[in-house]
């Protein structure tokens, strides 16, 4: 990898200077309520400075959704490779509040309300990286019989980012009065033991070119779900398999 040069680094350091402002008066003000003037007084910079690195306020948003987004890079392989479906929902649902736990509650809080304002051009769940590892996980664990399939891998991801999101939301809006991550571990298990697969159920798997959506992908994703993607559908276990 090459090093970057001083130029670049300055950059970087900028960057994150504004996004660092930006947190900040989103936590005193609210993000609604916060203008660009007050992100580029708060960090010291021009607004020319500011609209070099984001074209408005949500961009800025959206970068931190992104940043987020691309941390389930790094733990794709540890959930899709592990045996145990269950188990590695339970993983995702602590990865996805991992992140909310360690922060300001208030921050928390603005980003899961931006959350809802932001445009499904801007911000697609279902194009969004952990949603394509989520189906993958969930498919695979049909195939092994061990999450039931009479629910589409998509429909049974859905239920997971609700009860994951509702959590992390409670959390934020109860102004963090109990502990996100003990909580999750407790609940759950029990939560997820509604996926289980059951010989009662209806045994209906989804063709495999139905597991991973396929949407519009934003250029915000473009290429990281395109490897993401291809990864994951070499991962798909074969119906042979069954």
């Amino acid at each position: 990898m090459e090093k970057m040069t001083s130029r670049q680094e300055q950059k970087i350091r900028t960057q994150q200077k504004i996004i660092e402002a930006a947190n900040t008066c989103f936590m005193r003000k609210g993000m609604a309520y916060t203008l660009i003037t007050d992100i580029c007084e708060e960090a010291g910079v021009s607004v020319g400075t500011f609209y070099h690195y984001f074209n408005n306020k949500n961009d800025l948003i959206i970068s931190q959704f992104k940043k987020f987004d691309m941390g389930f890079l790094d733990v794709a392989h540890q959930l899709i490779d592990n045996p145990n479906a269950l188990d590695s929902l339970i993983q995702f649902a602590h990865f996805f509040s991992r992140d909310a736990s360690i922060s300001d509650k208030t921050l928390t809080l603005e980003y899961l309300k931006a959350r809802v304002s932001l445009t499904v051009e801007q911000l697609f769940p279902r194009n969004r990286p952990y949603f394509i590892i989520l189906c993958t996980v969930i498919y695979n664990g049909q195939v092994r019989r061990q999450i039931r399939a009479d629910r589409t891998p998509q429909e049974l991801a859905d239920l997971v980012m609700a009860a994951t999101r509702g959590y992390n939301f409670d959390w934020a809006s109860m102004d963090g009065d109990y502990d996100l991550m003990t909580r999750m571990q407790q609940d759950m298990p029990i939560l997820f033991e509604g996926f289980r697969y059951h010989a009662e159920y209806p045994y209906q798997l989804c063709a495999v070119n139905e597991v991973i959506p396929i949407q519009n992908v934003p250029k915000l994703y473009e290429q990281e779900t395109a490897q993401l993607r291809e990864y994951c559908e070499s991962r798909l276990l074969s119906k042979v398999h069954e």
